[in-house]
């Protein structure tokens, strides 16, 4: 009995240090390799407009007010986008309204993985289709995911950055 005792005391200390090297593993990966970077928007407004942005149709709304050194602006967006991996393009719809006062640029964003961004699309523009960056069928696979558009709004004159910013959840699908 005094053998099976030994036996089972060496495979409790056989498992636990398995437990212990597997925590240590796992503790590596999520301090050195997990990628937590921030999302950034730029500070400054893209020098380029958006190039697949399109006029929106003039609704006769006049722009709207806000106290100097304010904005004010309006979103028109869909909640569902789709990521068309061989076409390398997102589709999806996010509009700047005439009656906003500043630019706006969009980020989708999974993950905290900023996946595309547009150029700067000024009031009255809107936007159905983003061009993937070459890395993108790297980043994601076919399915389902939980997303956001994060939307940065610039000085129409100076292209400085509000100090806010908004996050819009959005569904995606890739495809």
């Amino acid at each position: 009995m005094n053998k099976d005792k030994k036996s089972k005391t060496k495979i409790l200390i056989l498992l636990l240090i398995l437990v212990t090297v597997v925590s240590i593993v796992i503790t590596v990966w999520a301090v050195f390799f997990r990628n937590t970077s921030p999302i950034l928007a730029p500070d400054h407004a893209p020098q380029t407009t958006e190039e697949n942005a399109e006029k929106m149709k003039d609704d006769g709304t006049e722009k709207m007010e806000a106290e100097e050194g304010g904005g004010a602006v309006s979103i028109t967006y869909a909640n569902e986008v789709t990521i068309d991996l061989k076409g390398k393009k997102a589709i999806l719809l996010f509009a700047n309204p005439q009656k906003s006062i500043q630019n706006m640029v969009v980020q989708l964003v999974i993950d905290n993985t900023v996946i595309v961004q547009s150029d700067i699309l000024e009031p009255g523009n809107q936007v159905r289709e983003l061009d993937l960056p070459d890395n993108a069928e790297k980043q994601l696979v076919k399915g389902g995911y939980d997303g956001k558009f994060v939307v940065s709004f610039y000085d129409p004159d100076s292209g400085e950055k509000a100090s806010v910013n908004t996050e819009i959840p959005v569904s995606v699908t890739v495809s």
